[in-house]
């Protein structure tokens, strides 16, 4: 769609798109490097506008986290005041909650590795064909006013 858009638009909307896409644009290595070192708290989400998306993740890592950490200390408490086996039972399936919320966080940035290019192209193409449509409407808005 932005092809045949921008061809309708003069030389200085050109420049004004090109200035604002300069701005907004997403660069895929800052992507890669958000995904690689934050994307267990989905920063690299936040980071392209995909808020809702970025909240699943954290909350995925924050559940994981307190369900793995849960389940050694309170699996360790049951052992020390129960005996032997005493907290085995929560140890288990609170560790196995946790396991399972990591191991989906994880296949979703093993997804995310392999598919960020073409995230990040079509988050830019919506950005362009935003400020495309900004510049049509006031340029549209104009000209009905000059006449």
């Amino acid at each position: 769609m932005s092809v045949e858009k921008k061809q309708q638009l003069t030389e200085k909307q050109l420049t004004i798109l090109e200035s604002e896409m300069q701005k907004r644009r997403k660069n895929l290595v800052l992507s890669y490097v958000l995904l690689i070192f934050l994307g267990v708290l989905g920063v690299h989400k936040f980071y392209l506008g995909k808020n809702s998306q970025g909240v699943k993740y954290l909350v995925l890592f924050i559940a994981a986290w307190i369900l793995g950490a849960g389940s050694i200390i309170f699996g360790g408490i049951g052992t020390l005041v129960g005996g032997e086996g005493g907290g085995l039972a929560a140890f288990g399936i609170s560790a196995l909650f946790g396991v399972l919320f990591m191991v989906v966080l994880w296949c979703f940035l093993l997804y995310d590795l392999f598919t960020l290019p073409s995230q990040v192209d079509r988050i830019n193409e919506d950005i362009e064909d935003e400020i495309i449509a900004q510049l049509m409407n006031v340029s549209s808005s104009m000209e009905s006013r000059q006449q």
